[in-house]
């Protein structure tokens, strides 16, 4: 990864932010890049509960939009610029996140994002799972595993 790449990463991470006012409310930040790992950051204060801890809704945001930005990152540098949508989920939570946080997304293995290519090719959509923690302190406290719906832009959404 070049620090081009972060950069570029970060400038449509700000955009997205700018569309999808919860995002900029979390007061998240794109913080590593590597065309298949991605992290976002957020603080505890804007994302607590009534407990201190975060709250569980803002948890599975973050983790959802980590794997949908990891995918469309993936996207735009590799493919095509497509529309990606959260299609199915698993969640879950196994400890409480009492600090600042972040979630990490890893892209599925080469042989699969080519999978995806070769169904968008030829059926015009196409999904994948992608892997997403949230980790706190160094410790994993959430696990998602989630499936996207993969488009190209020139298709409405």
């Amino acid at each position: 990864m070049t620090k081009s790449t972060l950069q570029q990463a970060q400038g449509h991470w700000l955009d997205v932010r700018d569309t999808i006012p919860m995002l900029s409310y979390m007061a998240t930040e794109l913080t590593y890049w590597d065309g298949q790992t991605l992290t976002i950051a957020a603080p505890l204060a804007p994302n607590s509960n009534d407990k201190g801890t975060a709250f569980a809704g803002a948890l599975a945001t973050l983790a959802t939009v980590t794997g949908w930005a990891a995918l469309t990152l993936w996207a735009r540098a590799a493919y095509v610029p497509c529309w990606v949508a959260a299609a199915e989920s698993h969640t879950r939570y196994t400890k409480p996140v009492m600090g600042d946080f972040q979630a990490v997304a890893t892209l599925p293995s080469a042989e699969d994002l080519a999978g995806l290519q070769a169904r968008i090719a030829s059926h015009g959509r196409g999904r994948v799972s992608v892997a997403v923690i949230i980790e706190c302190a160094g410790e994993e406290a959430l696990t998602l595993t989630a499936s996207y719906a993969v488009w190209p832009v020139a298709r409405e959404p």
